[in-house]
Formats: C-alpha cells, sequence, structure tokens
C-alpha cells in the first residue's frame, strides 16, 4: 500500500514538475487560443459592419420583390431592376450568411420568371452549404428546376437525397410524391409506386395518406 502511494506521489510530483518548467509553453498555447478565437470573433464582427449598408440593399430589394404581384414580373424592367440588386448584393456580401440570402433569393426569381439554368445554379449553392437555414427548401427547389430542364436523372439524385436527409421535413412528402411523377415521366410505372408505397408504410398516420393512395390508384390505371 504505501509502495503504492509513494509512486503516486513521485507521479504527482513529476507531473507538477513538468507543468512547472513548461509553464511559459503551457501559458503561451492558452494565450495563443485566446488570441485566435479574439480574432474570429473580431474578423466576424469587422464583416457583418462591413455587410450593413449591403443588408440595407438585400431587405430592399426583397421586400420589393416578397409584396409584387406575380404578374409584375412579366414586366422585363422590373425583373431587370430586382435581379440587379441581388446580384449586386451576391457580389459586395463579405459574410457568407447574407451572400447565401442573396443567391437563394435570385434563384427564386429566376425559377419564377422561367430561367431555370440560373435557378439551378443559385440554389445548388444554397443546396450546398451544410447547415445554413435555408440548405432545405433550397435543395428541394433545386430538384424543381432540374425537372423544368428535364434533367430527370438528376432530379431524380437531388431528390432521393433530400428525403433520406429530411425524413421529417414538412416538404417530404410533396418531394415524396414530385419523386414519383420523375419516375412516371422517366416511364418507370414501378418505381413511381413503390416509392409511394414505401413512404405510406413508414408514414402510417399521415394526413397525406389519401393522396398518396389516390396517386397510386391514378398510375396503376394509366390515368396520369
Amino acid at each position: 500500500m504505501s509502495d503504492n502511494i509513494s509512486k503516486f506521489q513521485k507521479n504527482a510530483e513529476l507531473i507538477f514538475t513538468y507543468i512547472y518548467n513548461n509553464r511559459m509553453i503551457i501559458i503561451s498555447a492558452v494565450v495563443l487560443i485566446i488570441v485566435i478565437v479574439a480574432g474570429i470573433l473580431i474578423y466576424n464582427m469587422n464583416i457583418e459592419n462591413q455587410d450593413k449598408s449591403v443588408n440595407s440593399e438585400f431587405e430592399s430589394a426583397f421586400a420589393l420583390y416578397s409584396q409584387m404581384p406575380e404578374e409584375r414580373l412579366n414586366d422585363p424592367n422590373v425583373v431587370i431592376e430586382i435581379t440587379t440588386r441581388f446580384q449586386k448584393v451576391y457580389r459586395e456580401a463579405k459574410g457568407k450568411t447574407l451572400k447565401l440570402r442573396a443567391a437563394y433569393s435570385l434563384g427564386s426569381i429566376y425559377y419564377d420568371i422561367g430561367n431555370f439554368s440560373e435557378s439551378s445554379k443559385y440554389f445548388k449553392e444554397v443546396a450546398d452549404s451544410r447547415g445554413f437555414y435555408l440548405q432545405e427548401s433550397a435543395i428541394y427547389n433545386l430538384a424543381n428546376s432540374q425537372i423544368e430542364l428535364t434533367n430527370y436523372t438528376e432530379a431524380v439524385n437531388t431528390l432521393e437525397n433530400f428525403i433520406r436527409a429530411y425524413p421529417n421535413s414538412y416538404l417530404n412528402p410533396q418531394a415524396t410524391l414530385t419523386l414519383s411523377d420523375v419516375y412516371r415521366k422517366q416511364n418507370d410505372k414501378t418505381k413511381s409506386i413503390n416509392v409511394l408505397r414505401n413512404w405510406m408504410n413508414n408514414n402510417t398516420n399521415n394526413q397525406y395518406l389519401n393522396i398518396f393512395s389516390e396517386t397510386i390508384s391514378l398510375i396503376e390505371n394509366n390515368v396520369y
């Protein structure tokens, strides 16, 4: 017992001696970490300050776009004005959040006016930004842009990834219905039906069950 205590004391003394002899190195490491963290915080604050004027431009353009009657999107001058303002924010934003918000807005307006190549480009940028709060809807919107471009293989991959990544999303039922429709466009009736049945088996208490059941019946009877 005394031997164990003696070993413990020796180990403790060695540890203490090591820390004491290397105290400047340890203190320097702690200081370095603090400096790095402080630098990151200051850098982020500087970005936010630089983005203040650009953010005002974004909010102004977004308010104009979100409150605009749909028929005004038929006016080329209006579309040019809004897209130009969003593009300015997209180019000049220093922070990731503001840049991605501008990208998502550009994806939306290009989708609304039928420019699906551009909408795909901007939605993909947001869709690839892991953890961003608009990533979920951007992936779904990307799939719809790909469908409009008849890029069905890409749309299938996008929708399948979405369904796996967001099983509890409010968009999941619609994504599944859309995936079924894409399979049907590819003349794959079996997959079109199976994806709906699989969803129903995993969601037995859902308000969409009737819609899924009716859709399966329509596919089976070649109404679709």
